[in-house]
């Protein structure tokens, strides 16, 4: 519990954040991260592998744009400020963590952003579920070589709903600010990346089933390749049950 309470105390959030849950989100995060680690790590390497062998494509003088910075612990921090245009995180959370670790990385920045655009007007209308997400994201077109969103594409649109969601106006706001997300990426004029969860798998003692299955209007295609996420390995959930999720990358070339 301390590491949590560390991380809720000593987070910088956008407006909005903390009364989405989002702050609590990284603290947990921190906390299963650290009961989990041996569990987490081929899905980080995998992660980072990823965005690495993008990196080394992309065009050295325009920089690295990266949506959902988290706690760093999925981003290969060495590859990013190794890039001759550095590189530059969004998140609308900067936990204390990760903070620390990019003072080892000059040609890194960090800009709070929600990504949504939509935190702070929810939660001025807290209760109003009936604001509708513009067609895109209020997000650079321009300006990188490029542009990679990292295991938040399942996370963003929980903040503006009830879990599970209870009607179909919450399932519609949710759905569209995954599609915006989405419309977004494939707006910009640099090569895209998304790596995200799409399916949740739960079970016990190794007999697992899919219980959700995440479809936003991705990519029209099967993910470029895939991997397991053990994120709730054995002894993690109270109950018993395991829960892995299923990470895909898709890839937009320009």
């Amino acid at each position: 519990m301390i590491i949590e309470a560390f991380t809720w105390a000593f987070s910088k959030a956008v407006k909005g954040a903390r009364r989405a849950g989002l702050v609590q989100e990284v603290a947990a995060i921190a906390g299963k991260y650290q009961r989990n680690t041996k569990a987490w790590q081929p899905h980080l390497e995998q992660t980072r592998a990823t965005i690495t062998v993008a990196i080394k494509k992309a065009d050295p003088a325009e920089p690295i744009l990266i949506l959902g910075s988290g706690l760093g612990l999925d981003l290969p921090l060495q590859a990013l400020n190794s890039h001759p245009a550095g590189a530059l995180l969004f998140d609308a959370v900067k936990p204390p963590q990760l903070a620390a670790k990019l003072k080892q990385y000059p040609n890194i920045k960090f800009e709070l952003r929600d990504v949504t655009g939509l935190l702070e007007e929810f939660y001025n209308n807290y209760g109003d579920r009936k604001i509708t997400p513009p067609g895109f994201a209020p997000l650079p077109l321009t300006g990188f070589s490029l542009a990679i969103s990292v295991n938040m594409l399942s996370q963003i649109p929980l903040s503006f709903a009830k879990s599970p969601p209870e009607d179909d106006t919450e399932i519609c706001l949710m759905a569209a600010i995954q599609q915006a997300h989405i419309m977004t990426l494939k707006a910009m004029d640099c090569n895209t990346l998304l790596i995200s969860d799409h399916e949740r798998h739960v079970g016990k003692d190794g007999d697992t089933e899919v219980i959700t299955t995440v479809a936003p209007p991705l990519w029209p295609c099967n993910p470029e390749h895939e991997w397991d996420w053990h994120i709730a390995p054995k002894g993690e959930n109270r109950n018993g049950l395991t829960t892995t999720l299923k990470v895909g990358v898709w890839e937009i070339l320009k």
